[in-house]
């Protein structure tokens, strides 16, 4: 699992961002006049709405480097949980018959195998860093995103049998990851800072869903659409900003 784009992830960019009010309480200077006829500023508590700025930025190669490995993990604890891939799974349908075809399914598993193979060239290409490897990762990156959306289409049929998978529950704890690692938000002029606090990754997912767990709260809206637009970007990372906005109004549909 890798993410690729164009094969160039570029740092302190946003692939989205979008401003919510929040609810504060703050003294307010207002003017009246004192007994003795002279204006006089007095100091209330009052309701107020400030804006909160929000953003998803885009991943550092650090970063996605680091997703990967934490994607492997992820998968290796499901496997060693009993929990079966979606190679597995594949095989066991072409061995039985099932929802593909024999030749979907000969198809499916060759497909399988040429994207690892893609993925390894391309994990090597950061390690000899030439330009030649540079100009070939993304060709790489293109051939891989282009082989992805094919089996998404080809995987269409099985979606529901493959959510049970390996795969699917590493696939899922990484969009969690990138959510709580590109998520950031600034009030006022404050500086960028982290949306999901905690001292590692199980505090900070924990953080995440006390938020999204609040009821109509700006937090839980705001938890909503980070993971949203992650999860569009994931599987979409040439997404613009009005392709986004266009996902997110049909989800809330």
């Amino acid at each position: 699992m890798l993410d690729y784009g164009k094969g160039k992830i570029m740092a302190k960019e946003n692939i989205y961002e979008f401003a919510l009010k929040k609810k504060v309480k703050k003294q307010v200077e207002t003017k009246r006049k004192g007994k003795d006829g002279e204006e006089e500023t007095v100091l209330s508590n009052r309701t107020v709405s400030v804006p909160v700025k929000f953003f998803v930025k885009k991943p550092t190669r650090r970063m996605a480097d680091e997703a990967e490995v934490f994607y492997s993990i992820q998968l290796s604890k499901a496997i060693k949980m009993g929990i079966v891939t979606k190679a597995m799974l594949i095989k066991k349908y072409a061995d039985n018959g099932g929802a593909l075809s024999e030749e979907e399914s000969k198809l499916l598993l060759k497909s399988l195998k040429k994207l690892n193979d893609l993925e390894n060239e391309y994990k090597l290409c950061f390690v000899n860093k030439t330009k030649e490897s540079e100009k070939r990762s993304e060709g790489l990156a293109l051939e891989i995103v282009t082989l992805k959306r094919e089996l998404q289409e080809l995987e269409s049929s099985l979606q529901s049998v493959y959510q049970h998978t390996a795969d699917a529950k590493a696939e899922k704890e990484v969009l969690l990851w990138y959510a709580i690692q590109l998520a950031k938000f600034s009030e006022d002029t404050e500086e960028e800072r982290q949306f999901f606090e905690g001292g590692d990754f199980e505090e900070q997912l924990e953080n995440l869903y006390d938020k999204y767990e609040e009821d109509e709260s700006f937090e839980s809206e705001a938890t909503s659409t980070i993971c949203k637009v992650v999860g569009y970007w994931f599987y979409n990372q040439e997404a613009d900003k009005k392709s986004i906005e266009e996902f997110i109004d049909r989800d809330e549909q």
